[in-house]
C-alpha cells in the first residue's frame, strides 16, 4: 500500500483516461440442449443488444456461504425463498404472447402472508415502463437451542418503478425503488433465562429494528454490435439508508465503463467516483459518536487480446480512498486474466490475478449480519492478491463441469464475536450482561478455497446441479475464523414430468463453525477463562417445491422449507425457523 498526497494521487489517476471497456456475455442455460456452467472465470467480451419487453421474473436463490458471510443475508428466513412459479420453458417452444403483469398471492405457517405484483405497460417502439411490488412477513415464534420459545416477527416490503427509452444507438434507463426490512433482536446464547433476567442482562432483547432504503438509478448504455465503435455504460446511483436506531447513510456513485477495439486489441476502462456519508455511529477513528465522510475513486484500465481459443487481459486496479478522519490511501495492483481452450468446448484452462478494496458500508454490513451492534463502524477490507486458476468444459453434451482453486491474501478481515460481562462468574444477576448484538475483531488472513461444480441434464425433463466449496484459513493473530464454515455444499434438482407439473428440490449443507463469546470481566480464577469457544452444529437443510399450471394464466404452487426439521443457528443465539411452508397461486394478465 502506498500513500500519496491528494494532488499526486489525482494526477496518477488521470493518466488512465482513454481506455475502453468490454462487457461480459453469459451463455444461456437450456434444459433440453447442451448446458453451460458459467459461474467460474469468464473473459470479458462485447455484450449483445438485449431489449427486454417486460421485467424478468427471476427466482431468488439461497447463496452458498462464502468468505464474506453472504449466506447470512436474511434476518430469519434462512431457508425461506419465495420463487416465481412460471413453468420451465423447453427449447423450440414458440414465444408466448406477452402479458401485462403477474400477481402472486400466498400464505404459510408462522402467520406468513405473501403478495407480489409485477406490472408492465404495453411496450412502445421507443419506451417501456413497469412496476414491481412485494410484501412478505411472519409473526410466529421461534424455539431457540435452549428451548426458549421467543417472538420473532419480521417483514419485508419492496416497491420499484422503472422505465427505458430506446435511442438509435443507446438505451436510457432509470428506476426508483424503496426497500424496508423490519425485525426484532429475538435471540440470545447460553442457558434459558426467565423474562426478568432477560430484561436485566440483554440490552437489545426483543427490541425492534428496521432498515429502510430508497434508491434512484439512471443508466445510459450504448447498443452496438461493432467492437470498433466506442462502447460505453454510464451510470448514476444514489441511495438513502435509515435505521430505527438513528443511523443515516447517503451514498452517491458515478460510474463509467468504456471499451473500444484498436486493431487486434481491446482498450478497457472501468471507473467510478463514490461519495459516502454516515451519521450516528461510533466512529472508530475519533472514538466518539458522530459522523464520517469518505470519497473513493477507482480507475481500472486494461488491454485485452483474444483469438478463437484463447484470451489475455492485462490491466491495473487503482483506488484512491479519502476519509475525513485518516490519511489518504492510494492503491495500485495488477489485474490479469488468461484463458486457453486446447480442446474447444471440452476443456478450457483459466487463471487470474486480481485485487480490490472492499468498501465496508453501514448498509452492506446490515445486510451481511443484521444483528451487528447498530452503532457499528467496520473498517474496509483489502483483498491484496487473489490468485485463481482451474479448468472447465464438458464431460458430455449434457454435462458441464468447473474445478477451481483460489488463494486470497486479505488484510483487515472482520469476524463477528459475542460480548458479555460477568456471565461466567458467580456475581448477582443484576450485574451480569450478555449482548445479543455482535461486535467484531480484525485479522489478516490467507484463504484457500477449492471449488467444484457440475451441471447435468439427466433427461429433457430432469436436471441436477451440484456445487461444493472447501475453505482453509491461515490467520495471523486470532485462533479461528469465527462463525465461518470450512465447507459448504449445494445440491439442486428440477423435474418436470408433464407440461403442467414441475418439482424442485434443494439441499444445503454447511460445515461446522466455531463462535467466540468474550467475557470482559477480570479473571478472578483460572477455572473461568475470559474467552469461550462455542461449537455450532453443521447445517443440513432440505427444501422442496412444486407447482401446477392449471391454465395459461393460473398456476398453483407450494414450498416446503427445512423439510428435514433441523434446528440450527444462523448466528450464535439466533436459531432458524423450523419446518415452514408457503402455498398460493399466481395469475398472469
Amino acid at each position: 500500500m502506498k500513500r500519496y498526497n491528494l494532488a499526486g494521487s489525482l494526477l496518477t489517476l488521470a493518466l488512465f483516461v482513454g481506455w475502453g471497456n468490454a462487457m461480459a456475455q453469459k451463455d444461456t442455460l437450456k434444459l433440453k440442449q447442451e448446458v453451460e456452467v458459467t459461474k467460474a472465470y469468464q473473459p470479458t467480451i462485447i455484450d449483445a443488444v438485449k431489449i427486454n419487453d417486460i421485467p424478468k421474473i427471476k427466482p431468488e436463490q439461497t447463496e452458498a456461504p462464502t468468505f464474506d458471510y453472504s449466506i447470512y443475508s436474511k434476518p430469519v428466513f434462512s431457508t425461506f425463498d419465495v420463487t416465481p412459479v412460471a413453468a420451465a420453458k423447453m427449447v423450440g417452444e414458440p414465444r408466448p404472447e406477452l402479458g401485462m403483469g403477474l400477481l402472486k398471492l400466498g400464505f404459510g405457517n408462522y402467520l406468513t402472508p405473501y403478495g407480489e405484483l409485477f406490472f408492465n405497460a404495453k411496450p412502445g417502439k421507443k419506451s417501456n415502463f413497469g412496476m414491481h411490488f412485494k410484501h412478505l412477513s411472519s409473526y410466529g415464534k421461534v424455539k431457540l437451542l435452549n428451548e426458549d420459545k421467543v417472538k420473532a416477527p419480521e417483514s419485508e416490503n419492496f416497491g420499484e418503478i422503472f422505465g427505458k427509452h430506446f435511442f438509435q444507438k443507446s438505451t436510457l434507463s432509470g428506476s426508483l425503488a424503496f426497500d424496508r426490512k423490519a425485525f426484532t433482536y429475538y435471540g440470545y446464547t447460553g442457558t434459558q433465562l426467565i423474562d426478568v433476567l432477560k430484561e436485566q442482562m440483554i440490552p437489545y432483547y426483543q427490541d425492534k429494528q428496521f432498515f429502510s432504503k430508497g434508491t434512484a438509478n439512471i443508466r445510459l448504455k450504448s447498443e452496438t454490435l461493432s467492437a470498433y465503435d466506442f462502447n460505453y455504460d454510464f451510470g448514476v446511483n444514489y441511495h438513502l439508508f435509515k435505521s430505527k436506531t438513528g443511523q443515516t447513510e447517503n451514498q452517491f456513485v458515478l460510474s463509467g465503463d468504456m471499451h473500444k477495439k484498436f486493431g487486434n486489441a481491446f482498450g478497457i476502462l472501468n471507473s467510478s467516483l463514490t461519495y459516502y456519508a454516515l451519521d450516528s455511529i461510533w466512529n472508530t477513528s475519533s472514538n466518539v459518536y458522530g459522523k464520517k465522510k469518505q470519497i473513493m475513486l477507482r480507475a481500472n484500465p486494461a488491454v485485452k487480446w483474444a483469438t478463437d481459443n484463447s484470451s489475455l487481459q492485462i490491466g491495473l486496479n487503482s483506488t484512491l480512498f479519502l476519509d475525513d478522519d485518516t490519511n489518504a490511501d492510494f492503491l495500485v495492483y495488477p489485474k490479469i486474466k488468461a484463458e486457453w481452450s486446447p480442446v474447444e468446448r471440452i476443456l478450457t484452462l483459466f487463471a487470474g490475478v486480481d485485487s480490490y478494496l472492499q468498501h465496508s458500508t453501514y448498509s452492506g454490513i446490515a445486510a451481511e449480519n443484521p444483528y451487528t451492534d447498530p452503532y457499528h463502524d467496520i473498517r474496509n477490507t483489502l483483498h491484496e492478491y487473489v490468485l485463481s486458476g482451474g479448468f472447465k468444459g464438458k464431460l458430455s453434451p449434457r454435462t458441464n463441469y468447473v474445478a477451481q482453486v483460489s488463494y486470497d491474501v486479505v488484510k483487515d478481515q472482520h469476524f463477528y464475536v459475542t460480548e458479555s460481562v460477568n456471565l461466567f462468574y458467580p456475581e448477582e444477576a443484576g450485574s451480569k450482561r450478555l449482548n445479543n448484538t455482535f461486535s467484531w475483531v480484525y485479522d489478516d488472513v490467507n484463504v484457500l478455497k477449492l471449488t467444484g461444480e457440475v451441471l447435468h441434464a439427466v433427461s429433457d425433463n430432469f436436471s441436477v446441479h451440484v456445487l461444493g466449496n472447501y475453505y482453509s484459513y491461515d490467520l495471523n493473530s486470532i485462533e479461528k475464523a469465527w462463525q465461518m464454515p470450512n465447507l459448504d455444499l449445494t445440491l439442486s434438482g428440477v423435474y418436470k414430468p408433464t407440461e403442467q407439473l414441475k418439482f424442485t428440490a434443494d439441499i444445503f449443507v454447511v460445515g461446522e463453525r466455531t463462535a467466540l463469546l468474550n467475557d470482559n470481566s477480570p479473571v478472578s480464577s483460572s477455572t473461568f477463562p475470559t474467552a469461550h469457544e462455542i461449537i455450532m452444529d453443521p447445517i443440513i437443510d432440505l427444501n422442496l417445491g412444486g407447482e401446477y399450471q392449471f391454465s395459461d394464466k393460473l398456476n398453483f404452487f407450494v414450498r416446503l422449507n427445512n423439510f428435514g426439521f433441523q434446528k440450527y443457528e444462523q448466528w450464535l443465539g439466533y436459531t432458524n425457523k423450523g419446518f415452514n411452508w408457503l402455498s398460493g397461486l399466481s395469475y398472469s394478465f
